[in-house]
């Protein structure tokens, strides 16, 4: 029970300390907090950047021939820019005349004035005819007037292409004898174009019929990239300041020492095995509460989804194990509360580095990189976590918390080791 009392008497003291509460609970939040809201405010549903709405004035000259049925080339156009997706980018309002559409870019009320001429339709139709589509806009704009111009151009490219596939068509059909009426001619460019608008239509939302995505069997796709990134740095950040923790509340051995209440509890019946025993307990509850104040936080905060119960539980203790045990060891190597500055501001700085803390948000990185993490304790905390933030089981994590358990093992016996020849 003296154990559990000292170790409870070690955790109220931190929770005392304006300083501890700031490094353990605030300052993880805020850093990923500033992140958060650089991106736009993920859980806001929020996009972090949005292309300008263009304003588009049309000037629809184009008239359909006679033989063409119901088809102009003109309309299509104008449906086209305001087909869904589309309609995202540009602002479509129709104009009576061209010197209209030119007059509203003169007086900014548009950004780009569209064009189309009298014979479009005649020219799709005609093997060799020839039209020209004029875009007329402010000088002063660059991405609205060249994303209106892509938009067009692809527009074209499928009327041209429609006009091959006509051709090709009749030439085959004229190869094997058959009668070519320009009925068929016109039914094959129709039928051409509708494809080529159709897929111009989907590729604007997204979806190119061309590209299948495949996820491994073994995670899951997160439902926002961004928010994944999020969930990432979060955990580098709790894993950094759990080390910056357990260095921190072991450092109060040392600071108690000075004070000489250390020297004062040896004066009690209480054995020195059970007050070192009692102050090691002491950063494991401290880091408890720690890790369980930070991970429910960033779950309200930030929406993360930490992952299957077990598994965060299992990657939570190994880590709690591991920054306990490299806290107590790195401390049972300094001298004095003074040298301590330098572990806080060196040691673990390098070592949080090194293990990959610092770039959890990047991807990519090199590989020798990556394998340089894994010889930190850091290092496998974080595999750990990106493990089961990937949707991994308890099979997935496995091997990192094994090996963050049996380094924060070794640490902590080495440490506690060093501070008992030292106190007894």
């Amino acid at each position: 029970m003296k154990i559990l009392h000292i170790a409870l008497k070690d955790l109220v003291r931190s929770l005392r300390s304006a300083f501890a509460l700031v490094m353990m609970f605030v300052a993880p939040v805020l850093i990923t907090a500033i992140i958060y809201f650089a991106f736009g405010g993920l859980g806001s549903g929020q996009k972090g950047f949005e292309l300008p709405t263009t304003r588009l004035q049309v000037a629809d000259l184009d008239r359909p021939l006679p033989s063409s049925g119901d088809f102009a080339a003109g309309r299509a156009l104008l449906q086209f820019l305001q087909s869904e997706g589309v309609d995202r980018i540009v602002q479509v309002t129709e104009a009576g005349s061209e010197a209209e559409a030119r007059a509203a870019v003169e007086r900014k009320e548009a950004d780009v004035a569209l064009i189309i001429p009298p014979g479009l339709t005649a020219a799709v139709m005609a093997p060799a005819g020839r039209a020209t589509i004029v875009l007329y806009q402010d000088p002063t704009l660059t991405i609205g007037p060249a994303l209106v111009k892509g938009i067009v151009g692809q527009f074209v490219d499928g009327i041209n292409g429609a006009r091959i596939a006509a051709t090709v068509v009749a030439g085959q059909l004229s190869r094997w004898g058959h009668g070519v009426d320009q009925a068929t001619v016109e039914q094959v460019a129709t039928r051409y174009a509708a494809w080529a608008q159709e897929l111009g239509q989907r590729r604007a939302q997204g979806d190119d019929p061309g590209i299948e995505r495949q996820l491994p069997p073994s995670t899951r796709e997160p439902a926002d990239q961004r928010a994944a990134m999020i969930a990432g740095i979060m955990a580098g950040q709790i894993i950094f300041f759990a080390f910056y923790t357990g260095a921190a509340t072991a450092e109060s051995i040392l600071r108690e020492h000075e004070e000489g209440t250390l020297a004062r509890l040896s004066t009690t019946p209480t054995p020195a095995a059970t007050i070192l025993g009692g102050k090691f307990a002491g950063v494991f509850v401290t880091l408890v509460v720690q890790v369980a104040v930070l991970l429910a936080a960033a779950g309200l905060l930030f929406r993360i989804r930490w992952g299957q119960p077990l598994p965060v539980l299992l990657v939570t203790l190994a880590m709690i194990v591991a920054a306990a045990g490299f806290g107590l060891f790195v401390m049972s190597f300094v001298k004095n509360t003074r040298q301590a500055g330098a572990v806080f501001g060196g040691v673990l700085t390098v070592t949080g580095m090194a293990g990959g803390l610092f770039t959890t948000g990047f991807q990519n990185l090199p590989s020798f990189y990556t394998t340089i993490n894994l010889f930190t304790p850091h290092g496998w905390a974080l595999r750990g976590w990106r493990v089961v933030l990937a949707g991994g089981g308890v099979g997935g994590v496995l091997m990192p918390v094994l090996v963050t358990l049996g380094l924060g093992t070794a640490f902590f016996a080495i440490g506690a080791l060093l501070f008992r020849r030292r106190f007894r």
